[in-house]
């Protein structure tokens, strides 16, 4: 089994902006100026890899 370790002492902060067709997600990790966005088509496969 593998033994998990979270880095992180500050929390992550993460926006999920919900629609029909896609979901954009947004990742504002402390100490850091560039924020990640990531967009999820509504469908299990992506989903799922969310």
């Amino acid at each position: 089994m593998t033994k998990t370790s979270i880095a992180q002492t500050e929390p992550v902060l993460v926006a999920v902006d919900i629609a029909k067709a896609r979901h954009e997600v947004f990742i504002a990790i402390p100490g850091r100026t560039r924020r990640r966005r990531l967009t999820v088509l509504n469908q299990l496969d992506d989903v799922n890899r969310l």
